[in-house]
């Protein structure tokens, strides 16, 4: 596809309006492809402002960004103006500890971090793990501290975290937040529910 010039200043606007631009499909929020989801996931633990283009909204942008980068698929991700990559090059990079540098932060370390299930907690998550074959239990705590359980299967780059007899893949900087980490049911009028206590996550703004 050829790239008309009021495309492609309206692409270089977005690029340089943002120090980190991801253009997916979706919001973070609601990726809708799988890719779009490992890069946000990712970007959501390193850092906790990045801004996203939907390309699904915007046919011109959409096709347009294929033929800017010269990169065939989407999600595709640009740091200070400087074309990434897309899903795969943006695991490798994270995995290896550059993705962390490119964005001028220093690596979380590779830890293995000590967490508590209770009993209560072990039971609910081996009677949903077990609905579905193949899946790994995933626990991502973001730059925010948001605390989200999935069920997927492993990505390769995860760190597994045992006890009570549950396995939990954490990512790198998820694991490097997660030190003493408690995980327990609570019982609300509405049903039950995890209650995570994490002694690393500030204090709330009050």
């Amino acid at each position: 596809m050829s790239l008309n010039d009021q495309t492609r200043s309206r692409i270089e606007s977005m690029i340089a309006s943002n120090e980190v631009v991801l253009f997916m499909k979706g919001t973070p929020q609601q990726p809708q492809c799988g890719f779009s989801a490992t890069i946000t996931g990712i970007l959501s633990g390193v850092i906790s402002d990045y801004a996203t283009v939907n390309v699904l909204e915007d046919p011109e942008v959409r096709e347009g960004i294929k033929a800017y980068s010269q990169w065939p698929t989407i999600p595709q991700l640009y740091v200070r103006e400087e074309f990434v990559g897309g899903c795969d090059v943006v695991q490798q990079m994270y995995t290896s500890g550059e993705l962390h540098r490119t964005l001028g932060l220093e690596p979380a370390e590779l830890i293995t971090p000590d967490i508590t299930i209770s009993d209560a907690a072990a039971r609910a998550i081996r009677d949903v793990a077990g609905q579905q074959s193949g899946a790994a239990v995933h626990l991502r705590i973001d730059a925010t501290w948001n605390h989200e359980f999935s069920l997927k299967p492993p990505q390769g780059h995860e760190i597994t975290v045992e006890d009570n007899g549950i396995e939990i893949l954490l990512d790198r900087d998820s694991a490097a937040r997660a030190s003493g980490l408690e995980i327990d049911m609570t019982e609300e009028p509405q049903g039950g529910g995890f209650s995570i206590h994490n002694p690393n996550a500030p204090p709330p703004v009050t």
